[in-house]
């Protein structure tokens, strides 16, 4: 039995699809409005995948099958009717309860604190374990009928506008590219770009543009890359919007998601709903206004499974479909939104300084290969970086380190003959992770025992290569016993609650150095961080992508403008072996124009985005000469005069993960082909690719803009 969407219509069956029959209606009224069936026909038109795809990225789960949909409900507590308003009652049962310590108090402290609640004859249990009593008790008084329990439906209360903080006032740069953001709007382009250095005050830019939008009756849709960013922005949007705001993302549960798109659908939907990717598919009736922040966050691409969307894009889209405004903010923009301004398609609008003029932090580089060849390098901090951390940490002011690569060390090297432990499932070399002293591979997750004896030669001799996370933290401990250190990468923070408690941890100054991965880049605002330290910045130049200098660049700015705010000026020190590198020099004088333009000039040799798209096919299977077969016969199903345009089949950059082997053929289509014409000559391939007895057990599927 499976659930669709009824989409459209036919008065005459159509005779070119196997007609299924409907056992029935699940609902009595639609689950989607026709804005929303039309942006699902763009995505799946667009992106190349099927209609199921696209209806179960979308829907909530609740929304899947047959159901309930239930609100949120909070457990209400109440004594049992023979008990109410009969005191003899009540103190027979505590008599009762003599022998029963611990629930006789339980009793007491209900009965004092239901005599002053504002919710009538009882309390909520969550008041009564707030109270210091625990959840067993309550449950054998439940058990022993001395007290009932209610599920009751929590609805958000409307905070009055005037009970709200007022928004901040704009400066007057900020107030300056607010109206030369309306003037694009009115000018007729409909997608502004704002461009501002990191701490400059974009976020109050948006506030003052949603607070225009809510007075004129319309809906907005505040798109943020990751689920950890909305932590603070949550709290500075409730100050000025209170309940009119939704949160809407993965860590919510399956009844909150239904619930709230239940709640857009009906007739007291939220004004403005925070979300991440998959926000974009939340029903509007009125939607006035998209604001995607951090747009050149590479967390907005959806990876697997299918619809393989960029939310940035779609919600652009999105907003043309309800004929409103989107605006795109960032410290770095991406190479094609800024081109995209460049060419007049979109409006660019730029802040050049910090807000409340604080100064942009002092970015210096480190040169380590000459350290090393002076021998002056003994740890993986160098010298200058070590003596401002002591600086730092005597001032009373806080640190973090930027390493972009978890674990402990990179890979384990057999030290007579070479050889490296590798995953059995994946081609790729194991990392050490020190906490349990195993090896684990960053693609499956599977880990080994950290091996005695070499395979190969029989020696038992090994030596670490590379560093991540773990062995930063263990060498800032050994440096600098006393502090307060935390480390925020993918095996610290499990989930949401870890992730908010290290990030108010380091607000409240209850750390001194945070250390992590990227997790670090990513829009946080920390009023005593003085000083960030980038390791290793080589690492990610060297990466075998057209985009790794963008990303490198990006990274870089980003982290380095966590630094220094209120408390002054701040200070940046990258090590690099090659200080001269041009991203290097780029990040170091934070000139986004010049990095641009050499970017552009170098994609322009080569064909590659923004002057082409690229679409990539992605083959699948377990068997690796199977898969090169199937990957050389659909490259043979494409027109001859897409043969300078078809690049492969070719391995993929990890050959085999998760015990599948991966081919790929990139299409690089230029200016001068047709992109709809080539889609359709992909998916009429893929067709009879599907069709073949020999090929039709290989996966394939296509990755539309890949980043």
């Amino acid at each position: 039995m499976y659930t669709g969407i009824v989409a459209r219509l036919f008065d005459v069956p159509p005779t070119d699809i196997n007609l299924k029959e409907i056992a029935g209606l699940i609902d009595d009224a639609p689950v989607v409005n026709a804005v929303q069936l039309e942006f699902w026909q763009w995505l799946f038109s667009y992106y190349l995948c099927t209609p199921g795809e696209v209806m179960k990225a979308a829907l909530p789960a609740g929304l899947k099958g047959p159901r309930v949909a239930k609100a949120k409900t909070k457990s209400f507590l109440c004594l049992q009717p023979s008990l109410r308003d009969n005191p003899p009652a009540i103190e027979q049962t505590l008599t009762a309860l003599a022998r029963a310590k611990k629930q006789q108090e339980a009793l007491r402290v209900f009965l004092r604190l239901a005599q002053t609640s504002e919710h009538g004859p009882g309390l909520f249990r969550e008041q009564l374990i707030e109270a210091g009593q625990q959840a067993a008790i309550i449950k054998a008084l439940i058990q022993k009928n001395i007290l009932e329990v209610h599920e009751i439906e929590v609805l958000p209360d409307r905070v009055p506008a005037e009970a709200l903080r007022a928004a901040k006032q704009l400066s007057r740069e900020q107030q300056k590219a607010m109206e030369t953001i309306r003037q694009g709007w009115e000018s007729g382009t409909n997608v502004c770009l704002l461009h501002g250095v990191t701490s400059s005050g974009k976020t109050e830019i948006y506030i003052h543009l949603i607070l225009d939008y809510l007075a004129q009756g319309k809906q907005v849709l505040y798109l943020l890359p990751e689920i950890a960013l909305t932590t603070q922005l949550t709290a500075r949007l409730t100050e000025v919007f209170g309940n009119r705001l939704g949160i809407y993302h993965s860590a919510c549960s399956d009844s909150e998601r239904t619930h709230l798109w239940n709640k857009q659908l009906g007739d007291d939907p939220f004004d403005i709903i925070l979300g991440v990717r998959s926000s974009v598919f939340l029903p509007f009736k009125n939607l006035g206004l998209v604001v995607v922040d951090e747009e050149h966050e590479n967390s907005y691409k959806q990876q697997d499974p299918a619809p393989r969307y960029h939310a940035r894009n779609a919600a652009i889209v999105l907003a043309s479909l309800h004929g409103a405004k989107t605006v795109l903010g960032t410290a770095t923009p991406s190479i094609e939104s800024y081109y995209n301004c460049r060419t007049g398609k979109y409006k660019l609008v730029e802040l050049s300084s910090r807000y409340l003029d604080w100064q942009l932090p002092e970015v210096m580089a480190v040169n380590t290969a000459e350290l090393k060849r002076k021998k002056r390098m003994k740890s993986l901090l160098s010298p200058p970086l070590i003596a401002k951390m002591q600086e730092t940490l005597e001032a009373g002011q806080q640190i973090m380190l930027f390493r972009n690569r978890r674990a402990y060390a990179l890979m384990l090297e057999c030290a007579a003959c070479g050889w490296v432990p590798r995953c059995k499932r994946c081609d790729v070399s194991l990392a050490i992770h020190k906490q349990g002293s195993v090896l684990r591979c960053h693609y499956c997750g599977k880990k080994y025992n950290r091996p005695q004896i070499c395979p190969s030669c029989g020696g038992s001799d090994f030596e670490l290569r590379g560093y991540g996370t773990e062995k930063v933290e263990e060498e800032v401990r050994r440096l600098f016993p006393a502090i307060r250190i935390a480390r925020m990468d993918s095996d610290t923070m499990r989930n949401r609650a870890a992730y908010e408690k290290t990030i108010a941890d380091f607000e409240q100054h209850k750390i001194d150095v945070l250390i992590g991965t990227q997790m670090l880049t990513k829009g946080l605002d920390f009023d005593r961080l003085q000083l960030v330290g980038i390791l290793n910045a080589d690492s990610m130049l060297n990466y075998p992508d057209f985009r790794a200098h963008e990303h490198a660049f990006q990274l870089m700015t980003q982290v380095s403008g966590r630094a220094g705010r209120k408390s002054g000026r701040g200070s940046v020190i990258v090590q690099t072996s090659d200080p001269q590198h041009p991203v290097i020099q780029y990040v170091l004088n934070n000139d986004y124009r010049a990095f641009f333009q050499k970017e552009c000039e170098e994609r322009s040799k080569y064909a590659y985005p923004p002057f082409s798209r690229l679409i990539e096919v992605i083959f699948r299977h377990k068997d690796e000469s199977l898969l090169e077969q199937a990957s050389v016969f659909f490259a043979s199903l494409l027109p001859r005069d897409m043969e300078s345009s078809v690049f492969g089949p070719m391995p993929a950059l990890v050959a085999r993960v998760k015990g599948l082997y991966l081919q790929k053929i990139i299409l690089k289509i230029g200016p001068d082909i047709s992109l709809k014409a080539a889609k359709d000559y992909l998916c009429r391939a893929r067709d009879r690719f599907i069709k073949d007895k020999v090929y039709r057990q290989v996966q394939i599927y296509f990755d539309v803009d890949p980043v």
